[in-house]
């Protein structure tokens, strides 16, 4: 009669490492195929298998002469085999009261000699074994006991690097989701600045340089693509200083580093060093920000009512462009303009009616000037502007317009029109002059075209 099969002392133990291995399921590699094979060729028997033993089932991991894939465990001479810590073998089962009325022996195929080395992959815990079988009663030497424990252990050995690369392709995919789930973009560069891992939204950060950014490509690569794609404005013309500057900056990682891109937007990009020599970063889009950021400059460095500079901003870009030409002997005029007779139009028509006439001024002026020449607010009804790179002949002409601008057309307002008409003081840059200068100059010509009558303008020479 079959006895019940034995139950190894730490059973739970067991099934849980089998489990955390999770061989059970799917195909058989073909190492296994290739053990039981060699197992089968060694000892000369016709059937060889390497099972695993579950709950209540053996299943049949690879096997060699053998076409079922599982049994009941109770049926299984592996079974027993498990609860052994060494090589456990059955001469003949005709002869043995556990195995002598198995199915397997009093059926087909007629099993008598069984040999089963356990798969240990600790003390006491066997996940199964690497057996083989004949249908005739037979000894096993000592030396092919050993042999049957050391491809036993090779299978061990299969399962213990499958399990440690599984533990790696699922800690690879955690950190890809983990990543992936970053409200920011994410990149690890080893100690060559080769790109190690990104996420999504840091290759896509760069319009136009997804598949230029991917594993093995050098940080300063992925600048001097980007530069010759024109993905970076400010390094246009100066292209190779600006892509030593940028690599270095990435470098000396711990400043957050800003780029503009040709569409409007900006992104920046926090890095770190790793333990190992390696960068870590995050790139943020923070074109929100520079809206902001720009929007409170405008509004910081904007005259209010006209929308042209205050006199701050003015006096700040202005003397930046007289340094420039004194350095470089370049040339530079500097106008004072002024509304005649201003007060008497808030007097007689209302603050909202000057309102309108300061804006009108503007306005107009905007049309006649250059795109780089700089005019401010610099009191209630005056305006200076500056004229980079232009002579004295030229600041002539281009005041006689401005002056013509407002004297020829009245402004209108709430049904009637108001004649309004500037006077204006010009003076050239000389040499030593500083913007202080130039503006007490200016101011002595602007006193000389009133003194004269008003709506004209006059040179005061240096």
């Amino acid at each position: 009669m079959l006895r019940a099969y034995p139950m190894p002392e730490h059973e739970t133990e067991r099934m849980a490492t089998l489990r955390e291995f999770a061989v059970l399921d799917g195909m058989p590699p073909e190492i296994y195929a290739r053990v039981t094979r060699l197992a089968a060729n060694i000892l000369g028997t016709p059937l060889s298998v390497v099972s695993l033993i579950d709950d209540d089932r053996q299943w049949f991991k690879a096997s060699t002469g053998v076409e079922a894939s599982d049994m009941p465990r109770e049926l299984s001479f592996c079974a027993h085999a498990i609860c052994q810590n060494e090589v456990f073998v059955i001469e003949d089962a005709t002869q043995d009261e556990r195995f002598s009325s198995n199915p397997f022996v009093t059926g087909e195929p007629g099993l008598r000699f069984y040999a089963g080395a356990p798969l240990s992959v600790r003390e006491g815990l066997n996940l199964g074994t690497l057996c083989v079988l004949d249908t005739r009663p037979r000894t096993i030497s000592d030396e092919q006991k050993q042999l049957l424990a050391d491809l036993a252990a090779t299978v061990v050995d299969t399962l213990e690097c499958r399990l440690i690369i599984d533990r790696e392709e699922r800690a690879k995919q955690r950190f890809i989701d983990a990543i992936e789930c970053l409200p920011s973009g994410f990149a690890l560069f080893d100690r060559d600045d080769r790109l190690v891992a990104c996420n999504q939204r840091y290759q896509t950060m760069i319009p136009g340089m997804t598949e230029f950014i991917v594993a093995g490509t050098r940080f300063e690569d992925i600048l001097r693509r980007g530069v010759e794609l024109g993905q970076f404005p400010n390094a246009v013309g100066d292209e190779e200083n600006w892509i030593a500057r940028s690599n270095q900056t990435h470098q000396t990682p711990g400043h957050l580093h800003e780029y503009a891109l040709p569409d409007g937007s900006w992104v920046a990009f926090q890095e770190r060093r790793t333990s190992d020599g390696g960068i870590v970063g995050f790139s943020y889009d923070i074109t929100a920000l520079k809206q902001q950021e720009l929007e409170l400059a405008r509004l910081a460095w904007t005259d209010s009512l006209t929308g042209c500079m205050n006199r701050h901003r003015f006096m700040e870009l202005a003397n930046i462009e007289i340094d420039r030409a004194s350095r470089n002997g370049g040339k530079a005029c500097l106008m004072l303009l002024d509304a005649d007779h201003f007060k008497r139009i808030n007097d007689l028509e209302g603050h909202a009616a000057g309102d309108e006439v300061l804006k009108g001024l503007v306005q107009r002026w905007h049309r006649v000037l250059r795109s780089h020449d700089l005019i401010g607010r610099i009191g209630g009804e005056e305006f200076c502007v500056l004229l980079p790179d232009a002579g004295i002949e030229a600041a002539s002409r281009l005041a006689e317009r401005l002056r013509a601008s407002i004297a020829d057309l009245p402004f209108k307002f709430e049904g009637q029109l108001l004649r309004v008409t500037v006077s204006v003081g010009v003076t050239a840059f000389g040499e030593g002059d500083d913007l202080n200068a130039l503006m007490r100059r200016a101011d002595m010509a602007l006193y000389e075209a009133k003194e004269a009558g008003r709506d004209r303008f006059m040179i005061k020479a240096a």
